[in-house]
């Protein structure tokens, strides 16, 4: 049992005092500053006419001038500081009491050293506050929209569980919307109008579903409201919502229409105040059912949950895929244009699902990142190619291998960390290892990301800024940024087989990359017209089915690698 604080306490007195103060309107702080400025001034005063020590006196007040402007900020601070300088200045008293004393030479110095520590105190004591609030704002908001993500919302259930002043039969309402078109609305559009449009849809659900919800987002497809007051039957909400999907979503005069579901789940309070992390879990799943049963709307009652929401949730589902090996590493050959052999093999994966069986990357990639797994199954890629990459140093076997590190368009540091721990550990060759990374990703990086990335070319490593084109950054963006050779997205390549002048654009931003250093790679090469185009305009690493499909590390074919 944890130990009471004793109310009658100092710490107790203390800690009630400054929220006291703090509570207080500006003027009676002000005020309080003021008196408290003229009593420590008087009480030096008093000692330095009764012979005390003066001058450890004088330093001594820094401490409690430092602790006002920690306290009560800048401005309280300061007038703490000046007025203790005026009143141990020669104006304050009697000239006759002072006479002699080394007080009077230097008080108008003094007087500027104690506000401007006090001020200085303040000003830190701010920065400290308004770092401490941007850091916990990160903690509870979605990169880029800036909505409450999955920390803020669980955050919320359990406010609502432990809520006090209304009964735990009380209902409330977890809404799940997945937005199934959203990434190939922002390839169309780019990252910051896709976020525009994530923005707009939670504002109107919001006025759709009444001020009691919150609306978050927990992916980069995915919206979910939490409603502390359930109102509307399943009919009324069904009906509601269903007209809600169906209009498009307005920006700047342009219509988007959203292809999403809902799924809703509602419980009782007293359910999330038992275990409101299970209860979430249930709603993902219960959402992602209706997904996969293409409805566009799913509604499930607290009684019907128990007997019918699937008891393993799917991050527990995906952690066992992957210690249990039902997850397979994947690999795809990269043909050099130059010599003719397959130069870099690319690193995917598949999940022999138990029910859907075979499901590559692609597939299974939206359901990790409505998960949060991004980062833990990134590190299990490493962590299993490294697995492999001793297994062949063994045979003695050179191979190079590309590694994307940006599932969910995000560099995260904890990821390049466990790459160069792997790099460590094996004391496998950093220049083989090259390092994909998308181009929204790069256009994007956190200092620490783009720091983690300069420290891991330094060793040897090659960045590889991926999916080109994608994007809305042109190739002289990529040249500051810290890479070594550009991925040419599908859609890049596709319409350079088609238009001349897309062709035209394409084989010009090659030969620009080629002449500041950075190879150039396409992939998507599908068909013959593909593969003679690029080899034409001079790309030099082609990847694609008519080259090699991705394969299993039996079937890697050595003799073709180089």
């Amino acid at each position: 049992m944890p130990k009471l604080e004793d109310p009658n306490s100092f710490t107790s007195w203390l800690k009630e005092s400054v929220v006291n103060f703090t509570e207080m309107n500006a003027e009676k702080q002000v005020f309080m500053g003021f008196v408290l400025a003229i009593l420590i001034a008087a009480i030096i005063r008093v000692i330095e006419i009764t012979g005390g020590l003066p001058s450890l006196y004088e330093h001594l007040l820094y401490f409690p001038l430092i602790f006002t402007g920690l306290l009560l900020g800048s401005r309280i601070g300061a007038l703490a500081g000046f007025m203790c300088g005026l009143l141990l200045s020669p104006f304050s008293f009697s000239e006759s009491l002072i006479s002699g004393n080394e007080i009077v030479g230097g008080w108008m110095l003094r007087m500027v050293a104690y506000t401007l520590v006090a001020t200085m105190a303040g000003m830190v004591a701010k920065v400290i506050k308004e770092l401490s609030g941007a850091e916990q704002t990160a903690k509870f908001k979605y990169q880029g929209t800036d909505l409450p993500n999955i920390n803020a919302l669980l955050r919320q259930l359990e406010s609502i569980g432990h809520g006090k002043g209304s009964s735990p039969d009380d209902l409330v309402d977890i809404f799940n919307f997945r937005l199934q078109n959203m990434d190939k609305i922002q390839q169309q559009v780019g990252t910051e109008k896709a976020n525009e449009l994530v923005k707009q849809m939670a504002v109107q659900l919001k006025k759709l579903l009444g001020d009691q919800v919150q609306v978050g987002q927990t992916s980069r497809n995915e919206l979910v409201g939490v409603r502390s007051e359930a109102e509307e039957n399943s009919k009324e909400l069904q009906q509601k919502i269903e007209s809600f999907l169906e209009q498009p979503i307005v920006i700047d005069g342009v219509s988007y229409q959203m292809d999403s579901t809902a799924g809703v789940l509602r419980v009782k309070k007293e359910q999330l105040k038992e275990d409101h992390q299970k209860v979430f879990d249930e709603a993902q799943s219960h959402a992602f059912n209706a997904f996969q049963k293409k409805q566009q709307f799913s509604f499930l009652e607290q009684n019907e949950a128990i007997d019918q929401i699937e008891e393993v949730t799917f991050s527990r589902q995906f952690s066992e895929a992957m210690k249990n090996n039902d997850i397979q590493l994947y690999y795809q050959p990269r043909l050099n244009t130059n010599s003719g052999y397959f130069s870099v093999l690319e690193v995917s994966a598949k999940w022999v699902h138990p029910k859907r069986g075979s499901m590559s990357l692609e597939e299974f990639k939206p359901m990790i990142e409505e998960a949060s797994l991004t980062q833990q199954f990134t590190s299990w890629i490493i962590q299993r190619t490294f697995k492999d990459l001793r297994v062949w140093q063994k045979q003695k076997v050179t191979v190079r291998v590309a590694i994307n590190v940006t599932i969910n368009d995000i560099v995260d540091p904890l990821v390049l960390n466990v790459l160069a721990h792997e790099l460590q550990e094996t004391k496998f060759p950093a220049q083989n290892i090259n390092i994909e990374v998308s181009e929204r990703a790069l256009m994007s990086l956190s200092d620490k990301s783009k720091r983690y990335l300069e420290r891991l070319r330094s060793i040897g490593c090659n960045v590889i800024a991926s999916h080109f084109g994608e994007g809305r950054s042109t190739i002289q963006s990529l040249f500051v940024l810290p890479v070594d050779a550009v991925k040419l997205s599908e859609e890049l390549v596709q319409k350079a087989t088609s238009h001349s002048d897309q062709k035209r654009e394409l084989a010009s931003m090659i030969k620009m990359a080629r002449a500041r250093g950075l190879t150039t790679i396409a992939t998507g090469i599908n068909d013959r017209a593909k593969l003679l185009l690029l080899k034409q305009i001079g790309c030099e690493e082609l990847q694609g089915s008519i080259l090699s499909k991705s394969l299993k590390k039996s079937e890697i074919p050595w003799a073709r690698i180089r």
